[in-house]
């Protein structure tokens, strides 16, 4: 029977190894199909890896929103307060539509509902500096993020 921590130790080597193919390909300038994904790959594997709640929203608004909107996002994104001995709280409603699986623990940092699923928080950006959607009149020019 393997213990635990050979198994996460030959993880972390498997991982190494494989960054170090990833970063030996992009310092020689190899250009191949599928850079994108591998990046998206190996930051999971490295979120993995550091064993964290979670692993973090600023690569998919990057990847949503691009680089300088993106990172305004993640900057200027809410810090939601519930009341004292409050269990409901803001989740994903896409997947979850019922307290079961809405309902967290009343005190402390909450990052996961009683049942698993991650708090939730949703952006939506309305970029009129380059004339996207309706930025007539007076909001031409702005950046909004909701």
């Amino acid at each position: 029977m393997r213990e635990r921590g050979q198994s996460t130790v030959e993880w972390i080597g498997v991982i190494a190894v494989v960054a170090l193919l990833l970063i030996g390909l992009v310092a020689v300038g190899v250009r191949v199909p599928g850079t994108g994904l591998a990046r998206a790959l190996a930051s999971r594997m490295l979120c993995a890896v550091s064993m964290a709640d979670g692993c973090g929203d600023e690569p998919t608004l990057i990847a949503t929103y691009g680089d300088e909107v993106g990172r305004l996002v993640r900057r200027h994104m809410p810090t939601i307060m519930l009341e004292r001995g409050s269990r409901a709280l803001p989740v994903d409603f896409r997947r979850c539509r019922a307290t079961a699986c809405g309902d967290g623990t009343p005190r402390g940092l909450v990052h996961l509902t009683d049942a698993g699923r991650h708090v939730t928080a949703f952006v939506h950006v309305v970029d009129c500096r380059e004339g996207g959607g309706d930025c007539s009149g007076p909001r031409a020019g702005y950046l909004y993020i909701e």
